[in-house]
């Protein structure tokens, strides 16, 4: 009898492991290896921005990159812009990983860029970029209040342009990977130079 009992838990205790491993395989599926999600940050600036998330794999069920990775993808300096603030975390309630970078001017100090770069992976980050690339689907030009706003393709990507010649204010906004929302923002410049500070930057090829 006692031989049976330990045949028995020894067949439980090897089901209970195999079991175990399965689950853990599953969710080792859904992280990014270091390795690659550093080439990713690498690798992203050179592909043109036309890299498509892993098949397989919902974005919704995907882990975030971390901060840290995310954060080398803004320089401290591009041209004649230095990055004076890089803030991390601020969306981290949300359940999603962003970073958020404000550039001046090396000379003009009322000349500056703000950056935001957050990662659709997740529930609520794929969530969000589902609403940008909504957004971001029909061609529309309209210009109201001094504001002239023109969504349209773009070198191959759908781009949102806000330009306030007035003012003298400047965004632009797109998906990068079908993962990667860039929400551009520049005080004292025209769109044109502010798309050249995203070509110098490699948030997106010219």
């Amino acid at each position: 009898m006692k031989r049976i009992f330990l045949r028995a838990l020894l067949i439980f205790s090897a089901i209970s492991l195999v079991s175990a491993c399965q689950r853990t395989e599953h969710f080792m599926d859904r992280i990014e290896p270091p390795v690659k999600v550093i080439n990713e940050s690498q690798n992203r600036r050179d592909s043109g921005g036309n890299q498509t998330v892993a098949e397989g794999i919902p974005l919704g069920e995907k882990i975030p990159i971390s901060k840290e990775v995310l954060k080398t993808w803004v320089p401290e300096t591009v041209g004649d812009f230095r990055r004076i603030q890089l803030l991390s975390g601020h969306r981290e309630e949300s359940g999603i990983v962003s970073v958020l970078a404000d550039y001046q001017h090396r000379d003009l100090k009322a000349v500056g860029i703000k950056v935001e770069i957050l990662d659709g992976a997740g529930g609520n980050g794929s969530i969000l970029i589902q609403a940008a690339q909504e957004r971001l689907k029909l061609d529309i030009e309209e210009n109201k209040e001094d504001m002239l706003t023109k969504i349209h393709l773009r070198n191959g990507q759908r781009v949102r342009e806000s330009e306030n010649k007035k003012q003298q204010f400047a965004e632009i906004e797109f998906v990068d990977q079908n993962r990667y929302l860039f929400q551009i923002k520049g005080f004292g410049l025209s769109l044109s130079q502010l798309w050249e500070f995203s070509s110098a930057a490699s948030f997106q090829q010219p």
